[in-house]
């Protein structure tokens, strides 16, 4: 048997809006099987945390998952499995039949999901930011691959939501960044215009290229103003608020528009300046947004 693909057993959902998503602390792949005809197999269990539910159980590295929730797995898509069976939120529970190959040991287990551990940025940064290890977080550096005509020079930092690749999700394309940049830099509504309408089209570029189509570049529109009732302070130093819309193409070739907002400030100690973004489909009163506001409220300019 072949692993087809990487399954992260322990990035979990919300089962209703405002439910914490939880986690059992296992990783899982999904293995190749001839006798299905979708050579869709088992799951195998790639790493198990201590201190989790998944540990406590005595689920170890390389066991086999035969059924999940009473649910056969073997024969089923992975996002299936993922959607309707691993994820979950805090306190609810999974239970797992499993086989040891090594010595064909069955057991099945009952394991309650707990909250995410918190997560932070690395130690050697000057600022400090914290989030739910729920959300993927990448980091990449000034010039940004997908769009090096924007000159600043720093870094971007991304978090992006759980279950930010489910279409049928309300918190799909829900997501963050952060931009650590040089120098002081005039952050205005044209300006936040101009850069991120470069930003999305060169993003919309290369999400053409790496899945296959070809976007209509007149359909991405950014669009910035003033907001006077955002937060005036961010990192703690003062700040100035912006709200907009965003529209462009996600990974399906199909073109969304995400409600935006932006908040900036000077960190003098440093001589840089820090700007978050906040990007969702969700209206401002939805529940992604207090988790998108938690996480930009956690920044500091400073670790002191």
């Amino acid at each position: 048997m072949a692993v087809l693909g990487p399954l992260l057993g322990n990035v979990a959902a919300q089962t209703a809006a405002g439910d914490e998503p939880g986690t059992i602390g296992a990783a899982f792949a999904q293995l190749y099987d001839d006798d299905h005809a979708n050579k869709r197999g088992e799951l195998v269990v790639l790493g198990v945390a201590d201190g989790f539910p998944a540990a406590k159980a005595g689920i170890q590295l390389g066991d086999v998952v035969l059924k999940a929730n009473g649910s056969p797995v073997g024969g089923r898509e992975l996002q299936e499995i993922t959607r309707k069976d691993i994820q979950g939120a805090v306190g609810t529970t999974l239970k797992l039949s499993l086989v040891r190959p090594a010595n064909g040991k069955e057991m099945d287990v009952d394991l309650t999901r707990v909250a995410f551990p918190m997560q932070e940025n690395p130690a050697s940064d000057p600022f400090h930011y914290s989030l739910k290890g729920s959300w993927r977080v990448e980091r990449v550096s000034f010039p940004l691959p997908w769009s090096p005509q924007i000159s600043y020079r720093g870094l971007e930092d991304l978090a992006f939501a759980p279950e930010f690749d489910d279409t049928s999700s309300p918190y799909y394309h829900s997501y963050l960044f952060f931009w650590w940049l040089e120098g002081t830099v005039a952050v205005t509504p044209s300006q936040l215009q101009s850069d991120l309408s470069v930003y999305f089209r060169g993003l919309c570029e290369q999400r053409g290229r790496n899945y296959h189509f070809t976007p209509d570049l007149s359909q991405v529109s950014v669009s910035y103003h003033a907001d006077p009732h955002g937060p005036g302070s961010f990192g703690g130093s003062p700040a100035q608020s912006f709200r907009g819309v965003v529209r462009f193409y996600d990974t399906h070739g199909k073109v969304i528009t995400l409600q935006s907002e932006v908040v900036a400030a000077a960190c003098p100690e440093s001589n840089h300046t820090a700007v978050f973004f906040g990007q969702s489909l969700e209206s401002g009163d939805a529940a992604i947004w207090k988790r998108i506001d938690a996480i930009r409220d956690t920044f500091q300019c400073s670790r002191q």
